[in-house]
């Protein structure tokens, strides 16, 4: 196995920077997507780092899109049309207006319709917590589960994200989507002629299968069974529904580059001093992060982990060691920057 090259994230958002310049004409705009995608790859959520830089670009040069618009204001609620913007971009805009909003109101909640892809939900749901507030993030996206019972392909694997803040070095911060397993670990199986364990997803005709050939053809399969179908279904009535953007089928695919993607979002802050002074708030979050911390664990485990806190070590580690990117991601954003006639990686 060839060994990956490192790079710091300097380097990675100084390229970024210039390949998103050429198709995005606002500076601030390309560092929103810039900060997220190398927020991702520190965090070692490499699949929704750098790697996606080649696909935003394709995307954003080929389709028709501008700002995003603040067209529902409402005290502590508000609601932008995305006007097919970047998803970092809409993203953005809209948790910074969420905690504008629990600032003055105690909870902001805001939403945007006609959005695309916006990274990991994680990098809005800290952004609160950096304020001290919890971060509540809701994201849909194209479908690939079924409804608990069937076959057909009408749920997105919907992320959604909280984060904590805590005096611990890093915010308790939850993020996931509701399959499984992600389908990049299907494709790796595929890839080297393996099985996948029984339970990850379902053939074309819904039944499940070990064929990781036959699993890429199929659907992904919920955690939790009935209860995962229900999660992925609540974030897309959040994000999809409430917002009046686009829903179940009706999101395109992240790599189909020709269309906007119709994604809806939804940002929630809330503002814990309206609860309780800060002071108690950390220490009453202090004591059951060291309760989980120092309980009993199970044979054959060395830690127990607070959600965010391994991403928060593996962030410390390549911030100074550097990013490991695969020779195929690099050689994909070298080629894009020979098209665009810059310096490559």
């Amino acid at each position: 196995m060839k060994e990956k090259k490192l790079y710091s994230a300097e380097q990675l958002k100084e390229f970024s920077f210039k390949v998103l310049k050429s198709i995005i004409p606002d500076d601030e705009d390309c560092l929103y997507i810039v900060e997220s995608m190398v927020q991702s790859n520190l965090r070692g959520v490499d699949t929704h780092g750098v790697v996606r830089l080649v696909t935003y670009y394709n995307r954003f040069k080929t389709i028709s899109w501008k700002s995003p618009e603040l067209i529902q204001d409402n005290m502590a609620t508000a609601l932008f049309e995305g006007n097919n913007a970047p998803g970092q971009v809409c993203g953005r805009k809209a948790m910074d207006l969420a905690i504008e909003k629990a600032d003055q109101y105690g909870v902001g909640i805001v939403g945007v319709k006609n959005s695309n892809h916006f990274g990991t939900a994680a990098y809005y749901s800290m952004l609160a917590a950096e304020k001290g507030m919890v971060g509540i993030t809701f994201s849909n996206a194209s479908p690939r589960l079924a409804p608990w019972g069937g076959k057909e392909p009408v749920l997105g694997n919907n992320p959604w994200s909280f984060s904590f803040p805590t005096q611990k070095g890093f915010p308790v911060t939850l993020d996931m989507s509701n399959s499984v397993v992600a389908a990049g670990k299907i494709r790796q199986a595929a890839a080297k002629g393996e099985k996948i364990p029984l339970g990850w997803a379902t053939d074309k005709e819904g039944n499940m299968t070990q064929n990781a050939e036959e699993a890429l053809k199929g659907l992904l399969l919920p955690i939790g069974g009935h209860k995962g179908y229900g999660i992925t279904l609540i974030v897309d009535l959040l994000s999809g529904i409430l917002t009046g953007s686009g829903f179940g089928p009706q999101i395109k695919g992240i790599d189909n580059t020709d269309y906007a993607q119709n994604i809806g979002h939804l940002f929630g802050a809330i503002k814990i001093s309206n609860f309780m002074p800060m002071e108690m708030y950390y220490e009453r979050i202090g004591h059951f992060a060291d309760l989980i911390k120092n309980s009993e664990k199970a044979p054959g485990t060395k830690e127990l982990y607070l959600p965010g806190e391994i991403e928060y070590q593996i962030s410390q580690g390549r911030l100074i060691n550097g990013i490991p990117l695969s020779e195929d991601t690099v050689s994909k954003l070298n080629k894009l920057a020979d098209e665009l006639g810059i310096e490559k990686l």
